[in-house]
């Protein structure tokens, strides 16, 4: 176990989450780079239905593994750290021992329902049998994605460049792989094959690391004291953090992965196809997002258990600042986002313009909101944080149907703009609350 002064504690927050979101948004700026240069490059050699079709297909995976998600993550960081500063190894081994097998049960069962679902799926997404083939191979891919406990202990731990390094796996081998099946003229399958590859390579280089770091660290349990009996009853309220986690990871897919999938239903595979190359150019804020929440919410749990004062300066700065990002990027989007897509794509993608503004205004909204987010369930409120994320996500899927049969693609951007705005008001209501009951 590390010492005492060499733990996260005892450096200053605001610095540590910087310097930790540095790392990661070095890793994924690299990454971001290649994925879209990927993505321009693939629906440029495939045209747009082609296109839409592979990202359907990987969507659909993504989909499924996103429904049996129960981010494990969060939980080792959550109940984690405390055992962590009081060097507890025995209670880090059982907590992680039983990360580990919900792991191995949703992997399997993802794999399984994805396998049983896709030749459903397929044909009312407008896929013929010879997709629908592919498809049903590359659900296999799931059994790569057992790795939400090595997540969660590379956070724990603070090895934020690893999962900085891991964010360029998937994206650099999908881009040399497009890069050659363009150069060679290489058929749909060739594409889809390239995607599941690199998929597996990411997922694969995780659970690697994950399981270097906590033999580093932590170490087996002794022979005598085997820790695979461990259950969730050690652990007051895991068993209900695991489930308001589980159900925050649905509503998350469904502006994520749910909307490219019900595009795809309402409009079409061009459609869907034009959509997901939106949110490709949106993930520079909605991944920032993402890589806040990583690296805020072990010093947010630790700062309100201790009852730092730090708690505050965190949360409320990097919203500010997070917030200030997203609109510059706004701008630019505005401005330059049907130039750029004309020129990377072509003038067929140009349509995707508009949609892509208001998906980055949206992503601004999750950007500022996501230390916010972090905060709530630091502070232990992530039943009401869950909550909120359903009535966002309702009235996401309804305006979506509405105004997407009303005014077409543009209606999603509207739906994700209208939705999203709700959940950083409201957070910041439950935050402030809590805090003002802590001091009275």
């Amino acid at each position: 176990m590390s010492k005492p002064e060499e733990r996260p504690a005892a450096h200053n927050p605001m610095r540590r989450v910087l310097g930790n979101f540095g790392l990661l948004v070095r890793g994924r700026g690299i990454g971001a780079l290649m994925a879209l240069a990927a993505t321009a490059l693939m629906a440029r050699a495939l045209g747009p239905v082609e296109f839409g079709l592979v990202i359907l297909i990987h969507t659909y995976v993504m989909l499924i593994r996103g429904l049996l998600n129960f981010k494990q993550f969060l939980a080792i960081v959550r109940y984690g750290v405390p055992p962590l500063d009081a060097g507890d190894t025995r209670t880090l081994q059982r907590l992680i021992s039983i990360c580990r097998r919900v792991d191995r049960y949703t992997c399997i069962t993802a794999t399984v329902l994805a396998l049983i679902l896709a030749p459903l799926i397929g044909p009312r997404m407008g896929m013929d049998q010879d997709h629908v083939i592919l498809l049903t191979a590359y659900c296999l891919v799931l059994l790569t994605t057992g790795n939400r406990t090595d997540t969660g202990v590379l956070r724990l731990f603070d090895q934020f460049d690893i999962l900085g390094r891991q964010m360029t796996i998937g994206p650099i081998i999908r881009f040399f792989g497009v890069v050659i099946a363009w150069w060679l003229g290489s058929p749909f399958p060739v594409y889809v094959a390239i995607m599941a590859f690199s998929y597996g390579a990411e997922n694969v280089y995780l659970s690697w690391c994950g399981r270097r770091e906590f033999r580093r660290h932590i170490g087996d349990a002794p022979e005598d004291e085997k820790s695979g009996d461990a259950s969730m009853a050690e652990f007051s309220g895991l068993r209900h953090f695991l489930w308001i986690t589980y159900w925050q990871s649905n509503v998350d897919l469904i502006p994520k992965h749910g909307s490219i999938m019900l595009a795809g239903y309402l409009l079409g595979p061009a459609d869907a196809g034009l959509l997901r190359l939106a949110r490709q150019f949106s993930t520079m804020l909605s991944k920032p997002a993402g890589m806040i929440r990583q690296v805020v919410f072990p010093d947010l749990t630790r700062s309100w258990i201790q009852g730092s004062s730090d708690f505050k300066l965190v949360v409320y700065r990097t919203a500010l600042l997070a917030g200030g990002l997203g609109l510059f990027f706004v701008s630019a989007g505005y401005f330059f986002g049907g130039a750029l897509l004309g020129a990377l794509i072509g003038q067929e993608f140009v349509a995707a313009a508009p949609v892509l503004t208001l998906l980055l205004l949206a992503s601004t909204f999750d950007l500022t909101a996501s230390s916010l987010r972090s905060a709530a369930y630091a502070i232990g409120h992530a039943g009401k944080v869950l909550r909120l994320y359903i009535v966002s996500a309702i009235i996401y899927v309804t305006l979506f149907i509405v105004l997407t049969l009303q005014v077409g693609l543009i209606g999603a951007g509207l739906a994700a703009c209208a939705a999203a705005l709700l959940r950083p008001l409201t957070m910041a209501v439950i935050i402030s609350k809590s805090m003002r009951s802590r001091t009275i």
